[in-house]
């Protein structure tokens, strides 16, 4: 079996992204960043932790159960639909990567994420 799924991100709402990046690096033992600016909201990742910060209504659509960075994203997405699950907002391309939201058998939504180059 071909693993598909790389890492499982945490989403972290916060109020001050810059006052929150120590704790989450030395959570994540990194010193490594990976910050993303978007119009309407603030974005770094920290090892496993995505660390989001904006206004309640700007992070609404990010309220997810999980991040899932898939190394084959189209087998991701099958996987779920497979098992009875469904695509709730279908596959959309980004600076950094893909991404589709899907819900599992019982609802639960996932974002599958694949960076660009993935």
């Amino acid at each position: 079996m071909t693993q598909i799924i790389d890492t499982v991100m945490s989403r972290i709402e916060v109020t001050d992204l810059d006052a929150a990046l120590p704790t989450y690096r030395t959570l994540a033992d990194t010193d490594e960043v990976r910050r993303l600016e978007f119009p309407q909201f603030r974005m770094a990742i920290v090892g496993t932790f995505m660390l989001i910060e904006g206004t309640p209504e700007h992070l609404a659509p990010f309220r997810r159960a999980a991040t899932l960075m898939a190394l084959d994203h189209d087998a991701a997405v099958a996987a779920f639909t497979a098992a009875g699950g469904q695509v709730l907002e279908a596959a959309t391309a980004s600076a950094g990567g893909t991404r589709t939201i899907v819900a599992d058998r019982d609802g639960n939504p996932f974002e599958v994420f694949t960076p660009q180059g993935g």
